[in-house]
């Protein structure tokens, strides 16, 4: 890593903060928008394909601890699965029998939980299903749901929000026939590349600083210092001219509104909940933490942009009277800054296409509900939050009604 404590601690006097909670994230920082300072190449989650075991896919995952240099002279303390930040990017099939062995090398009791995934609730991973330090818990489903970009993260009661942030999460890609079939960019890490992202808050000694104010524990934890796929000031060097990016919002209160500093148009592949009918044409997406897009990008020789959250103009204009300034407080997206630099200078001709047609929609129908349920939901602000404390409800899961 190029970054050096140095820097950072220059960057936070020039910006007049105190220690190393510096706003890199707003646009008077050199870390956030001096497109220089993004050199640090992006790095890519290792995959993980399991092995067949008796016609089951099965997939080894170990929660552990181990530290970071996310700048060059700093060790983060951080957890990670099978490895020391964030986990592997476990790729699945449509149809498999998988099973899961997540042991818990940790010294605390720990959760894995399945985001997105459709499957019994008993293999969810949810807080009641707890992994004790030292226990193995292998849930056993089958994939029943078409392809997709789903994640995993910790879910550990009271403790979901920190393990998260010290890097208990990754992501799960499903694939199936009909995706294959379409001929998009789908060469990991060539043309089909992963971005999670994440915002990080960091002490003068380089450990995480975590829920350290009142405005963290009202409104939920956002960092100062951008993360993208662990790497801080991240460069990507495209190879291909055709750019498939899935991307995870995987902070754990922040909302971005994602574009490329030229704001040039993209396509729209992918949601949460897999393929869309039909690309749509963007210039911005905006994703809530835990939701993912896959979009496409077209690159040109030459290209050096940046990917950027910029707030909806709404947004930007809010800050007059006292309700102006609360929601200047309690809002943490109202400024721009730069995420992830990508540089196009070596791409080659594109492989992958993008068809005016990729599935058929899905059309659901009150009609055929095995059963209906009411559940009335309400939050307000208060030490409940994400950060644990206060109370709480849980939905219990059940047998999915077929």
């Amino acid at each position: 890593m190029s970054i050096s404590r140095r820097d950072l601690l220059l960057a936070g006097a020039a910006a007049g903060v105190s220690g190393l909670a510096l706003p890199a994230l707003f646009v008077q920082n050199a870390l956030a928008t001096a497109d220089g300072r993004f050199t640090n190449p992006l790095e890519l989650p290792p995959l993980l394909e399991g092995r067949l075991e008796a016609g089951i896919q099965v997939y080894d995952l170990n929660l552990q601890r181990g530290h970071r240099n996310f700048f060059s002279d700093l060790a983060t303390p951080t957890a990670g699965i099978n490895g020391s930040f964030l986990g592997p990017v476990v790729r699945v099939n449509r149809g498999d029998r998988i099973r899961l062995n997540v042991t818990n090398r940790l010294s605390e009791s720990s959760t894995l939980h399945w985001h997105g995934m459709h499957l019994p609730a008993k293999m969810d991973g949810g807080p009641h299903q707890v992994i004790e330090p030292g226990a193995t818990w292998s849930p056993e489903f089958d994939v029943r749901q078409p392809a997709s970009t789903q994640w995993y993260h910790s879910h550990m009661l009271h403790r979901t929000g920190i393990q998260v942030y010290y890097g208990l999460a990754g992501l799960l890609y499903i694939d199936d026939e009909v995706s294959s079939s379409l001929g998009l960019p789908s060469e990991y890490g060539v043309d089909d590349i992963p971005l999670v992202l994440q915002d990080r808050s960091f002490n003068r000694d380089g450990t995480f600083s975590y829920l350290d104010s009142m405005h963290d524990r009202m409104v939920g934890m956002t960092g100062s210092v951008m993360l993208v796929n662990g790497v801080a000031g991240a460069l990507l060097k495209a190879q291909r001219r055709r750019l498939r990016l899935r991307i995870l919002n995987g902070s754990n209160a922040r909302i971005y509104n994602l574009e490329f500093s030229d704001q040039r148009e993209f396509q729209q592949i992918a949601t949460d909940g897999g393929l869309l009918s039909r690309p749509v044409a963007l210039r911005s997406v905006r994703l809530a933490p835990g939701e993912r897009a896959e979009i496409v990008a077209e690159l040109s020789p030459g290209d050096d942009l940046m990917l950027r959250h910029t707030p909806p103009s709404s947004r930007r204009s809010e800050g007059s009277g006292m309700m102006g300034m609360m929601g200047g407080m309690m809002r943490t997206d109202t400024q721009p800054f730069s995420i992830l630099r990508i540089n196009g200078s070596e791409v080659t001709p594109a492989a992958g296409i993008v068809p005016q047609k990729l599935v058929e929609p899905r059309n659901w129908s009150e009609d055929k509900a095995a059963k209906t349920r009411r559940f009335v939901l309400d939050m307000g602000m208060g030490m409940g939050m994400m950060g644990g404390g206060g109370g709480f409800t849980i939905i219990h899961g059940y047998e999915t009604d077929r």
